[in-house]
C-alpha cells in the first residue's frame, strides 16, 4: 500500500473529492449507510497543490437502494477534477 504521505497532488485531490461527496450521500442516507459501488474520476487539468481546491458536490438521483452523486474540485475558480459516484444505500 502506498501511504497517502507519497501522492501526487492530484491522487491526493482525487481522495479529498469523494471524501467530499461521500460527506453529502451520508448526510442525505443517514441514519442509513452507504457503500461506494463505483467511481469515475475524470482530471482536466493539472495542479501542484491540492490544498487550494474547493469542492461542489451534487446528488443526481436516489432510488429506495442506490444513490449516484458527483462533484467537482476547483483551485481558483477552475474546474480542475470532476467524479460521479454510485453508493448502495444500506438500512442502519
Amino acid at each position: 500500500m502506498t501511504a497517502t504521505a507519497t501522492l501526487q497532488a492530484d491522487e491526493k485531490l482525487a481522495l479529498d473529492l469523494m471524501a467530499a461527496i461521500r460527506a453529502a450521500a451520508d448526510e442525505l442516507c443517514a441514519p442509513s449507510h452507504v457503500d461506494l459501488v463505483s467511481v469515475t474520476v475524470d482530471v482536466s487539468a493539472r495542479i501542484d497543490d491540492a490544498s487550494k481546491a474547493s469542492f461542489d458536490t451534487r446528488i443526481d438521483r436516489r432510488t429506495r437502494t442506490i444513490l449516484f452523486a458527483g462533484g467537482s474540485a476547483s483551485v481558483d475558480g477552475t474546474i480542475v477534477m470532476s467524479a460521479t459516484a454510485v453508493y448502495s444505500i444500506r438500512p442502519a
